[in-house]
């Protein structure tokens, strides 16, 4: 069985502030499981388009039952990929578990698209849970829980960057203020 999670958000930000916010989104209060980014590559194609692949490794609480599918591995490697297209003003993300997919396989889809009439942007995600994982009536279980564990995370995620945009707001004006 495959399990979906869908969400929308609209942040009250314009689409510079949102995408600066979301490529620099680390480290802030609501994110002490990420233990490290790495950007991998970064180039911008001739229609304009900012592209960006991540390398981010994540730590997390495990429930006790999972924990003997896993041995000791206690983090995961998460790839991140980014295309901003500025013209547009869309930011289009993929991300995807590295390693443990044979437990679980996390797919998310996000796109993030400014509306000009009402000066806001809105983020729509898609999430895909999949275990390969056999027998024992563990699979479901495994989907079940992750899919349930979605939603807390990404109340947590949509609080990062919300920090993370309000900090760029402030720096902005003050530095704006400082000039006059």
């Amino acid at each position: 069985m495959v399990l979906w999670y869908k969400n929308q958000h609209i942040f009250n930000h314009d689409f510079t502030t949102v995408s600066l916010a979301y490529l620099n989104r680390y480290p802030n209060p609501y994110s002490t499981h990420v233990l490290s980014i790495d950007t991998l590559n970064r180039h911008i194609d001739k229609d304009g388009k900012l592209h960006q692949t991540k390398l981010i490794t994540k730590t997390g609480r495990l429930p006790q039952w999972v924990k003997p599918f896993l041995g000791k591995i206690s983090h995961s490697n998460i790839l991140e990929m980014t295309e901003i297209d500025p013209v547009s003003q869309t930011m289009n993300t993929y991300t995807r578990n590295l390693d443990h997919t044979r437990i679980i396989r996390i797919e998310e889809y996000t796109t993030f698209q400014y509306d000009k009439e009402c000066q806001t942007t809105t983020c729509k995600s898609k999430v895909k849970f999949s275990s390969g994982f056999r027998g024992f009536g563990v699979k479901n279980r495994i989907e079940k829980w992750s899919h349930s564990k979605f939603d807390e995370n990404i109340s947590k995620s949509r609080q990062g960057l919300k920090f993370v945009m309000e900090n760029i707001k402030y720096r902005l004006n003050n530095r704006t203020l400082s000039n006059i």
